[in-house]
């Protein structure tokens, strides 16, 4: 009974530790590197970015994002945006047509 009890917790501790970094979870938490246009009341959502520029693979050039607590001051339609997002498992509005929800950082207004 004691054989079966440890090799038991043996199990699920090495299991554990197999499902604690997968890869998927890495790369949904790399900081990325991206320009957008905000875009406002439209495809369902009070707001959203049209991403123009990335230089990571994680984020899709002409995808939109549901941004997670984007400030005031940058919701404006047309506004151009450079800034670090974090892929986010956040659900977006009901009725929002993006392709995924970030949660960005470091925004700065581009002219």
């Amino acid at each position: 009974m004691k054989l079966l009890l440890k090799s038991t917790s043996i199990l699920f501790f090495v299991l554990s530790l197999g499902s604690c970094c997968t890869q998927k979870e890495i790369t949904t938490k790399t900081p990325l590197t991206c320009q957008g246009i905000v875009h406002l009341s439209e495809n369902g959502c009070p707001y959203y970015i049209e991403i123009t520029q990335s230089q990571e693979d994680g984020i899709t050039v002409g995808g939109k994002i549901y941004p997670v607590e984007l400030k005031d001051s940058y919701k404006k339609k047309g506004l151009k945006l450079a800034f670090n997002a974090v892929v986010s498992r956040a659900p977006s509005p009901a009725d929002c047509a993006v392709d995924g929800v970030a949660v960005i950082s470091e925004v700065v207004v581009i002219p």
